[in-house]
């Protein structure tokens, strides 16, 4: 199917292609499940929106400057009632100061100046892939992508691992950004990658901010965790395998039965 920004996020795009976010909703490695990834490519289930999300598109639509598009088409984000109705909700005032941020340094606009939004297929690992760059200036042989974080500095626990690790791990922002050198690389014909860029601000009173490069090394490292996962992930999404289920997220405790009682001490393993 062809991809268009009116159709990049439906139901039969995500039944077709491939995406980095889908491929990370398998992988309980990255807060994935089986079981939910199916049932939202079926359509099944719908993850309920998050403020979160909206926050994100509020500063990507700046990005692409589609912001007074935005508030038209979501009055949710407006208060309804009060001192401050129809005004921005506070969060939305936030997002302003965070783009302010952006605004107010060259090298962040240089960063994301180029062509907004930019849809590329291509085939890996036997299946086609689907992604949307959000600058692309292949001119000067970079990209960018906009991420609103709640901070950089933070870090998160790998049950796996045993291990803290940064936001980039965490998120898998590094599959990402080589998920997305490779789709550039193959959709154009290219011999080279593409330098990816992340701009990074967070939510945090002030904002921070980061420009974030990664290496052809990352990028080699990156897709070799993808082509390790990739197979079962296939399996799965083919309906060739039984979904796992992970018993932890919101569509897991949505439509949980209870197949046996528990011991008490079983709880020390969660």
């Amino acid at each position: 199917m062809e991809l268009t920004k009116e159709n990049y996020y439906s139901l039969e795009a995500n039944l077709h292609y491939m995406s980095v976010s889908q491929f990370k909703s398998f992988l309980p490695s990255y807060g994935g499940c089986e079981a939910q990834a199916m049932a939202k490519i079926s359509g099944e289930y719908v993850e309920p929106q998050k403020n979160a999300f909206d926050e994100g598109h509020y500063v990507h639509a700046w990005n692409e400057g589609t912001l007074e598009e935005f508030k038209v088409n979501n009055p949710q984000i407006y208060a309804s009632a009060g001192k401050t109705a129809g005004q921005l909700k506070a969060n939305y005032q936030h997002c302003n100061k965070m783009i302010t941020v952006l605004q107010n340094d060259p090298l962040v606009m240089k960063a994301l100046a180029g062509q907004k939004e930019v849809i590329m297929s291509a085939e890996l690992f036997g299946i086609p892939w689907k992604a949307m760059l959000d600058s692309y200036q292949p001119e000067v042989g970079i990209f960018t992508d906009l991420k609103a974080l709640k901070e950089i500095d933070g870090k998160w626990w790998n049950k796996d691992a045993q291990a803290y690790e940064n936001f980039l791990d965490h998120y898998g922002y590094t599959i990402q950004m080589a998920v997305y050198a490779e789709i550039e690389r193959l959709f154009t014909g290219g011999n080279e990658w593409l330098l990816p860029q992340m701009v990074v601000v967070t939510k945090q009173d002030p904002p921070d901010h980061e420009i974030i490069y990664f290496d052809y090394e990352i990028i080699e490292a990156s897709l070799q965790i993808v082509q390790n996962n990739i197979e079962r992930v296939k399996a799965v999404k083919a309906g060739l395998i039984e979904p796992l289920r992970c018993e932890r997220c919101e569509y897991c405790r949505l439509t949980k039965k209870i197949k046996r009682i528990k011991h008490f001490s079983e709880l020390s393993l969660y």
